[in-house]
C-alpha cells in the first residue's frame, strides 16, 4: 500500500498545531490491506468534509472507468482532477504537511483519508493515460507506484541485471523531465506529490545500482545471461504443466557457462578475466544450480493452503500477457486499475515475506512460484503503462489504422513495387483518414481529443512513405513523377 507523501517548501506549508502525543505511534497502527472501500466501510466521523468529498470523487472516477458506452472525455477527467486537488489541499490544511510526509504521528482517521486519496490519484493517473495526457505530472503517479513495487521486489529477490536497471533509469529520467517541463501548469501540491514518488523510486533503485557497480563491465554479459536463465527456470516451474526436459535444457546452458571458467574465474566478453565482481557472478551461478535442482524436485508443486494465490495470479498474468499482444486495439489504461489493486492486495497480505494460508501457516512449497507470478504481473503492468501512446481513447481507432498502414508500407519498402498503382489501396486509406479532419483537427462529435499532433505526424509520415515509394518506382521506369 502506498501512502501519499508530499514535501513542499516551508513557504507553502500551512500553519498547524503540534499534535505530538495525541495520536497512536506508528508501531501501534494497523494498515488496511486493500485499496477498495465502500461508503459503509467508513466511520461516521470520516463521512464529513473533505473525506466524503474524496469518497464521492472516487465513486465518480470508478463510474468513468466502468462506462463503456462512450469514450472518456478529457473535460470530465479534468473536472474530477481539479476537485481532487481541492480535497488534497483541505487534507493538508487539516493534518499538516509534516504528518503526511511521515514526519509526525498519524491517527487512524488520517491514515484512512490518505489511503482514500492514494486510490483517487491512482485512478486519476490511469485516466490521464487513457485520454492521452501521458506527459503531464498526474499521469506519472500510477507508473511510479508500479516501479517502486518492482524495485522493492528486485531488492528482495536479488535477481536483476544491468538491462533491467537501464530501462528504469531511462523511465525515471523522462519522468523528471516531464515534471520539470510541465509542472508549472499544475497545482504545486500535485507536482510535489509526483516529485516525492519519483524520489522514492530513485531510493529503491540506488541499492540495486550500487550492487551492480561492484561487477566489472566485462562480466555484465555473463551476469545477465545467468539472471535470464534463472528467470527461465522459474517461468518453466510456474507453468500449469511442468516440463522437466525444459528445465534440464536450461541446466545444460548453465553448465556450459560454468565450463567456460578459467582457473575458477569467469571470462569477460573481451576475453579478459577481471577480478571485480567474480564472487557476485559466482553467487548467481550457484543460485541457478539450486533453483534448477529445486524445480526438478518439486516439479511445480504448490502447497494446497496457498494454491489459491497461484490460481488467481496465473489468471491475472495470462490476461496481462494477452493485453500486451493486443494493446493497441483492446487496452483502456483504466482497465489496469483492477489488476493493480488486486496485485497490491495480495502482495500486502504476505507475512514476513511469505504467503500465508487460511490456517495461519506459511508452507515453503510453492512460495517462489507465487512470487514469480506476482512479479511478472507487476512487470507486465509496467510494460503496458510505459508503452502507452499519448493519444486519447477517442482517437485510438484512427491511430491504430495509421499504425497498420505504416507497418504495411514498411514491408513494401523492403521489397519495393513494380507499379505505382500498387500503392492505391494505401493512398485511398490515407486520403479517407485525412478527409476526416475538420479545420485540420480530428473531431469526435464536438470535442477535439488529445493526441492531435501524434496522429497528424503519423499520417504525414505515411503519406511521405507512399510518395517515396512512388518516386522510386517512377525513377526505375524512367518516367517523371506527377507534380
Amino acid at each position: 500500500m502506498c501512502l501519499i507523501k508530499i514535501r513542499l517548501p516551508a513557504s507553502f506549508r500551512p500553519m498547524t498545531e503540534d499534535k505530538a502525543g495525541k495520536n497512536p505511534s506508528r508501531e501501534q497502527r494497523t494498515r488496511p490491506t486493500t485499496l477498495h472501500w465502500t461508503a459503509n466501510e467508513f466511520k461516521p466521523s470520516l463521512m464529513t468534509g473533505h473525506h466524503s468529498a474524496a469518497q464521492r470523487i472516487r465513486e465518480d472516477l470508478i463510474a468513468l472507468k466502468q462506462d463503456r458506452t462512450t469514450y472518456i472525455r478529457s473535460a470530465d477527467v479534468l473536472t474530477k482532477y481539479e476537485e481532487l486537488c481541492d480535497v488534497l489541499r483541505a487534507h493538508q490544511q487539516q493534518y499538516g504537511i509534516d504528518a503526511v510526509t511521515g514526519g509526525g504521528e498519524e491517527s487512524a482517521e488520517q491514515l484512512e483519508s490518505e489511503h482514500l486519496l492514494d486510490d483517487c490519484f491512482l485512478l486519476i493517473s490511469l485516466l490521464f493515460l487513457t485520454i492521452g495526457r501521458n506527459i503531464e505530472p498526474p499521469a506519472l503517479y500510477a507508473p511510479c507506484v508500479i516501479i517502486k513495487r518492482l524495485m522493492h521486489h528486485l531488492v528482495e529477490s536479488g535477481s536483476f541485471s544491468n538491462k533491467d536497471l537501464v530501462q528504469v533509469h531511462e523511465t525515471l529520467r523522462q519522468f523528471k523531465e516531464t515534471v520539470a517541463h510541465n509542472g508549472s501548469t499544475h497545482d504545486l501540491r500535485i507536482v510535489a506529490l509526483i516529485d516525492e514518488k519519483i524520489k522514492a523510486c530513485d531510493e529503491e533503485l540506488k541499492p540495486l545500482q550500487e550492487k551492480l557497480d561492484k561487477i566489472s563491465p566485462d562480466l555484465l554479459g555473463v551476469h545477465e545471461r545467468l539472471v535470464s536463465l534463472r528467470r527461465c527456470i522459474k517461468a518453466a516451474e510456474a507453468k500449469k504443466k511442468f516440463s522437466a526436459s525444459e528445465v534440464r535444457g536450461y541446466l545444460d546452458q548453465i553448465k556450459q557457462i560454468d565450463a567456460t571458467k578459467i582457473d575458477g574465474k569467469f571470462v569477460g566478453d573481451d576475453g579478459s578475466i577481471p577480478e571485480m565482481g567474480q564472487d557476485l557472478v559466482q553467487l548467481v551461478l550457484e543460485r541457478c544450480y539450486t533453483m534448477a535442482d529445486e524445480a526438478l524436485t518439486r516439479q511445480g508443486a504448490i502447497a494446497p493452503g496457498i494454491s489459491h494465490y497461484a490460481d488467481q495470479l496465473f489468471k491475472i498474468k495470462s490476461k496481462l500477457e494477452k493485453l500486451e499482444l493486443t494493446q493497441a486495439w483492446s487496452l483502456r489504461e483504466t482497465d489496469l486499475y483492477d489488476y493493480m489493486t488486486t496485485l497490491m492486495k495480495i502482495d500486502d497480505e504476505r507475512v514476513n515475506g511469505k504467503f500465508v494460508g487460511q490456517d495461519g501457516t506459511a508452507p515453503e512449497q510453492g512460495q517462489s512460484i507465487i512470487m514469480y507470478l506476482l512479479r511478472r504481473s507487476y512487470a507486465h503492468i509496467y510494460t503496458l503503462m510505459i508503452s502507452s501512446e499519448p493519444v486519447s481513447e477517442a482517437l485510438t481507432p484512427i491511430f491504430n489504422q495509421l499504425k497498420t498502414v505504416q507497418s504495411c508500407l514498411k514491408e513494401v519498402q523492403k521489397f519495393g513495387i513494380s507499379d505505382p498503382r500498387e500503392l492505391y489501396p494505401y493512398s485511398m486509406k490515407l486520403t479517407s483518414i485525412d478527409n476526416m479532419r475538420v479545420d485540420g483537427k480530428f473531431m469526435v462529435e464536438n470535442d477535439i481529443p488529445e493526441g492531435q499532433g501524434r496522429v497528424a505526424s503519423l499520417l504525414a509520415e505515411c503519406f511521405e512513405m507512399c510518395q517515396e515509394l512512388r518516386v522510386a518506382t517512377l525513377d526505375k521506369s524512367g518516367d517523371s513523377p506527377a507534380p
